[in-house]
């Protein structure tokens, strides 16, 4: 079962490129069907004039030069490792130049039709980090966005998917379904029921969790009968918010059940686009942890 066929990977120059061109490699050699990879870096034109002057002295254009950087660095870390084959994918550099690093990644997956893109997420590393959001807050954006840690392991067998019962929840489940059965892996989905902040010094909350849970279970049994055969026995793991974002306690599970990865769809129940802020998937991005997070369009 294929889960993606195509990614485009944006690189920046520093050392988390290192880390994204071992995971690009793990992940050819981990999900089957991967056929095509882009290994992109963006130059910012709005360097200051006197970097002009500099460039105009270069033997070469700097978009060669970096290419040029860029495929020897391809050739050590995503192709040159004795510890296992290497993968049997085409790949390709391209740079491109444009004042909005997030635009131009976006413009190339839709160009090239790609499925999956994927960023890294520094924690220790120098960098804003914000590129992912970016990308997700991109109205033209067609691909699913994989954000991954500097620290994230290259493993991918324990799966949890976020659900709020929406159409959105189901794309995510499937998208799930896929990847955890190409590695053999377990799927689980969690459910996180909330008492508004707002309503919330009103309502006595012990009395009130049994009921709130209750229907929770029974919107689940809903929504399972509306799935696909093989995904109507997925576990689903019913957890309260207590003073916690449903982006918190989803992020707390993760950590404390030993997830891989966390799947979760770019809209809520809402049907508000995950461009805007406060949504769970953006909350997870910004998080500072190990697990890679897949947010599902």
């Amino acid at each position: 079962m294929v889960a993606y066929k195509s990614m485009v990977f944006g690189l920046d120059l520093t050392d988390m490129d290192q880390v994204l061109l071992r995971y690009a490699r793990f992940l050819c050699n981990t999900l089957p069907g991967i056929e095509k990879v882009y290994f992109q870096h963006n130059i910012r034109f709005d360097y200051p004039e006197e970097l002009e002057v500099l460039m105009e002295e270069l033997e070469s254009p700097l978009s060669e030069l970096i290419g040029e950087e860029l495929e020897e660095q391809i050739e050590t870390h995503f192709l040159d490792d004795t510890s296992q084959s290497a993968p049997d994918v085409d790949w390709e550099v391209m740079v491109t130049e444009g004042s909005s690093t997030a635009q131009e990644i976006v413009k190339i997956a839709n160009a090239e039709s790609v499925d999956l893109i994927v960023l890294g997420k520094k924690l220790s590393y120098k960098g804003s980090g914000q590129v992912a959001e970016k990308v997700l807050r991109q109205t033209t954006l067609r691909s699913d966005l994989l954000s991954v840690p500097e620290t994230a392991p290259h493993v991918v067998s324990r799966i949890v998917v976020p659900i709020d019962f929406s159409q959105a929840s189901k794309r995510a489940m499937m998208v799930g379904h896929r990847i955890a059965k190409a590695v053999d892996g377990v799927l689980t989905n969690q459910h996180v029921y909330i008492i508004p902040m707002h309503y919330f010094p009103f309502i006595p909350v012990q009395g009130f969790r049994k009921s709130m849970k209750e229907e929770a279970e029974a919107q689940h049994r809903r929504f399972r009968r509306s799935l696909p055969e093989d995904l109507q026995e997925v576990p689903c793991v019913f957890t309260y918010s207590e003073d916690r974002t449903t982006a918190q306690a989803v992020y707390d599970f993760a950590i404390q059940k030993n997830k891989d990865w966390v799947v979760i769809g770019s809209k809520g129940r809402s049907n508000l686009p995950a461009m805007l802020l406060g949504s769970t998937a953006i909350q997870l991005l910004n998080f500072e942890f190990h697990i890679p997070v897949l947010v599902v369009r």
